[in-house]
């Protein structure tokens, strides 16, 4: 006769810890230590915790590593762990629920102490509507002065003492949804910046410097920063001007993203296009519904190191579409060019492009050096397929031409558009044409490539 297990004997055997490995060879402590702790602090901070608890001998080990990476899951609420990590922490990031806001405070203490070098803090949004952060961090924020990497995400930053040096080892800064809700709040942003010699990565992206009380008011501030090599700022309309400048020319600069349509227009906006002239790399934002003029019209220089450029556009809006022009004429040495549309055809505002209009607009030479052009979101539009066929037939060096449409494979707009683009007369020789479809509001991330040649004429 059987004998039936009690339920609790059995899910105590099932849960039954890993065997231990005392009495083995072990060979992995037997390294020495400097190997020993490359190892482990290339293995993922959880996993590490756990993979030390298969031997008394491994236990505490991980406790002693230097410039250990801490990554910890969401919504873990204790800062315990961070005590014993010998000092220091290379980096540590998490995300957080609002409701762990308060508990930011003991995470900083102990980060300061342990020397933190980059640090990333994410935190929950209440709603999208909301006008500000709920999340505010705590003063100890400011003591972890050998950061060299800073990332914040959705959280409030409190004023810093009087006397505050900034973090001077700082070499890249990444401000998203950061809000500085205090007189003088756009200062210390400024001075932030500036007392980083070495800062070469700035990404700020609808960050406020106000106090919350004057809604209207706008503390100016300007970016300096002479060894910045990579910048993007990215002001939504809804905060209006945040009052960000660029003071002089980034003459090392390499890359920029600039989406800052509530100063296209004004002489603010020239300004920062002129501080930004060294780059090689642009990508700019010109589809804003704010964009009611070419906000690069006004532009009397020269980008002469400018290569790549992406531009976001509609070009059934004139004001947006003569973006790209503007940019051909100030940058006469771009090569790769790629161009990111949403245009409808029931736009109320719709104009038309036709290739008199063009001829007029874009001489030969503007697009004689383009080697790489590639159009995304596009549809059966007049605009549109004037515009590619234009290119098509011009530009003389080209070497690369992709456009993905906005279309699934069967559907009859995107044959008509490929038999169209087939028949299209092409300059250069060399280039190679291809047309993508694309399923993303069905499959988002559905993306097939399809040679031009290789495509039905039967619509």
């Amino acid at each position: 006769m059987a004998v039936s297990v009690p339920k609790r004997l059995r899910l105590l055997a099932e849960e039954a810890p890993p065997p231990s490995l005392e009495g083995t060879t072990d060979k992995l402590m037997s390294l020495p230590k400097e190997i020993l702790d490359i190892i482990l602090a290339r293995v993922p901070f959880e996993r590490l915790v756990r993979f030390c608890c298969l031997s008394r001998a491994w236990r505490r080990s991980w406790e002693s590593v230097p410039k250990l990476r801490v990554e910890l899951p969401p919504r873990r609420s204790s800062a315990r762990v961070l005590w014993r990590c010998a000092a220091p922490v290379r980096s540590f990031g998490s995300r957080f629920g609002h409701l762990l806001g308060t508990t930011t405070s003991r995470w900083l203490r102990a980060l300061a102490r342990k020397r933190v070098e980059e640090l990333t803090l994410q935190f929950e949004e209440l709603a999208w509507f909301l006008p500000k952060p709920a999340v505010v961090l705590g003063p100890a924020f400011f003591s972890c002065d050998a950061l060299v990497h800073l990332h914040l995400k959705n959280c409030r930053m409190p004023p810093a003492q009087p006397g505050f040096p900034g973090f001077p080892k700082l070499a890249s800064l990444t401000l998203s949804d950061v809000a500085l809700l205090f007189k003088c709040g756009a200062v210390q942003l400024q001075h932030l910046i500036a007392a980083a010699p070495d800062l070469a990565v700035l990404k700020l992206k609808d960050v406020i410097a106000r106090p919350s009380a004057e809604h209207d008011a706008i503390e100016e501030w300007v970016i300096r920063a002479p060894k910045l090599r990579n910048l993007s700022i990215d002001i939504f309309s809804l905060y209006r001007d945040n009052g960000c400048r660029i003071a002089q020319e980034l003459r090392l600069l390499e890359e920029a993203s600039i989406s800052i349509d509530c100063l296209v227009g004004t002489q603010d906006f020239l300004d920062i296009f002129r501080g930004i002239a060294a780059i090689n790399t642009l990508w700019f934002d010109a589809e804003a519904t704010m964009c009611t003029v070419n906000p690069l019209e006004d532009i009397t220089w020269r980008f002469e190191n400018l290569r790549k450029a992406s531009l976001r556009v509609t070009f059934c809006r004139l004001p947006s579409f003569m973006a790209i022009v503007s940019l051909l004429r100030c940058a006469p040495h771009i090569e790769d060019l790629n161009i990111k549309t949403r245009d409808t055809k029931w736009s109320p505002n719709e104009v038309e492009i036709d290739e008199d209009f063009l001829n007029s607009e874009i001489q030969d030479d503007l697009i004689s050096g383009l080697k790489c052009v590639s159009l995304s979101g596009a549809k059966y539009l007049s605009n549109q397929m004037c515009f590619m066929k234009f290119i098509l037939s011009k530009a003389g060096s080209l070497q690369s031409f992709v456009v993905t449409f906005h279309y699934p494979e069967r559907d009859i707009w995107y044959k008509k558009a490929c038999k169209e683009l087939a028949e299209c007369q092409i300059a250069s020789p060399q280039a190679i044409v291809r047309q993508n479809f694309t399923d993303d509001w069905i499959y988002p991330f559905a993306d097939s490539t399809i040679d031009v040649s290789a495509t039905d004429d039967d619509p």
